[in-house]
């Protein structure tokens, strides 16, 4: 009794905030990321934020710092399944919002075991009750009747379609999303996920159509998704949302189901290649943050501020200098430098609005110290600065382990009578973030 309290208080929580952010839409009309390398940046980082580790808790930190508002959800459904989903909202500027569901992967036992329902549902219907009533009907191989993964329909149907709350007439919340996206058609909701959160985000855009959703309204980007339906809802959906299916060399997750039960991928598919410094398995989450990373700041250059959209607007602090970054890493890390060095001056540029950064001169030496300090003193003086701020990033293979870095960065800060006033430094061996990942987790620790 308590646990369905409990329950029904969360769905209570979700249905408000989904209503009152949703029925916003029409004075704040949804802020669309401006390009697909964006696009595809901020829904991979959203993607490994609903995940629990590392680099998971860096990002959602990172995404809150840069204006995003997220709250995670999950409801228990049928035969120990267990839906879960992150509600993340983002206000511009202007005052447009940007709405996505995010629905981690497989990372706990129910998880597994949700995978692991490989048989097959019918798929259809126009609300709950009839999408409950259509997969539980006998499964026929007819060719055009739609089939689905049973464990990843019951996931879906239990994060979003099965706690409903009287307030709204006994609606859940995937009732409530779709009411107001049909009143509301200007209005556009994005839906992202990786391996199991991928198949979830593409059913869940499925049941949105079939409750009357425009396909305008729907976009959808997976990571390293299976397939999740056979060719009759293929023919039935593909239409119906814009899918965007991002998948990695080397990841055989896009495979996995089509022989065993005649599934059909479908949607844009957009290849990525791990980068020659990354040693992880290809399907794993980090691979694909590490090379949306590098998609966003090829598309970009370097020497924009892109990380996690960070807003330019945003209260800023004292002004601080920093001078050019350092870098000294061996053999493919070279080709990491330029990331590397891009992705700290977005963390500080997120972390300070205030920080100016130095075009020129040379930066921290092998001993801790900063060279040309008095040209940069003046310079940091000029600017209005109250600290002076110097990095270097250095990296190496680590011997006898297969792709293993060691990278380290250092700290020095001065204060404007050219006194330094702190120093650190502080190390991490890659495996579970890759090194461009690597760096970013050392300057939170910093």
């Amino acid at each position: 009794m308590k646990a369905a309290k409990e329950r029904n208080m969360l769905a209570r929580v979700l249905l408000c905030i989904v209503f009152f952010v949703v029925i916003g839409m029409p004075q704040r009309a949804l802020a669309v990321p401006s390009d697909l390398p964006s696009l595809l940046f901020v829904t991979a980082a959203a993607s490994e934020a609903a995940y629990s580790g590392e680099l998971s808790e860096m990002l959602r930190a990172r995404l809150v710092a840069a204006g995003w508002r997220i709250e995670g959800y999950e409801t228990p459904g049928r035969r120990r399944t267990v839906g879960r989903f992150f509600h993340m909202v983002r206000m511009a500027p202007d005052g447009s919002e940007t709405h996505l569901l995010s629905f981690p992967g497989t990372e706990r036992g129910s998880d597994v075991w949700t995978d692991l329902r490989l048989g097959r549902a019918a798929f259809g219907g126009q609300t709950p009750t009839e999408f409950l009533e259509t997969a539980n009907e006998p499964i026929s191989d007819r060719k055009e009747t739609p089939l689905v993964h049973r464990g990843f329909l019951d996931y879906t149907q239990a994060a979003l379609f099965t706690d409903t709350l009287d307030e709204y007439g006994g609606r859940t919340a995937g009732e409530v999303i779709a009411a107001e996206l049909r009143v509301h058609p200007s209005a556009k909701i994005y839906l992202t996920g990786h391996s199991l959160g991928g198949a979830a985000a593409t059913l869940a855009a499925a049941r949105l159509a079939d409750m009357g959703v425009s396909p305008a309204q729907l976009e959808v980007v997976t990571f390293g998704s299976p397939a999740v339906g056979n060719a009759a809802f293929v023919r039935a959906y593909a239409d119906k949302f814009t899918l965007h299916r991002v998948v990695m060399q080397g990841d055989p997750m896009k495979d996995l189901l089509a022989a065993p039960l005649g599934f059909r991928q479908f949607g844009e598919r957009i290849a990525w290649h791990p980068a020659p410094s990354v040693a992880a398995f290809p399907h794993a989450m980090i691979v694909y943050v590490d090379a949306a990373i590098r998609q966003l700041y090829d598309s970009a250059g370097t020497d924009s501020f892109l990380f996690l959209a960070a807003q330019p607007n945003r209260t800023a602090g004292q002004t601080v200098y920093v001078a050019p970054i350092a870098a000294d890493v061996e053999g493919v890390l070279e080709a990491d430098a330029p990331y590397m060095k891009a992705l700290l001056r977005d963390a500080l540029y997120a972390r300070n609005a205030a920080t100016v950064f130095s075009a020129k001169g040379s930066g921290l030496s092998e001993t801790g110290l900063l060279s040309e300090l008095e040209e940069h003193l003046a310079a940091a003086q000029e600017a209005g600065a109250t600290m002076l701020y110097a990095y270097r990033i250095s990296g190496a293979k680590v011997r006898d382990q297969r792709e293993t870095y060691r990278l380290t960065l250092e700290r020095a800060v001065y204060d404007m009578e050219g006194n330094l006033v702190a120093a650190s430094s502080r190390s991490q061996v890659t495996g579970t973030l890759t090194p461009i990942e690597t760096v970013l987790y050392l300057f939170t620790q910093d």
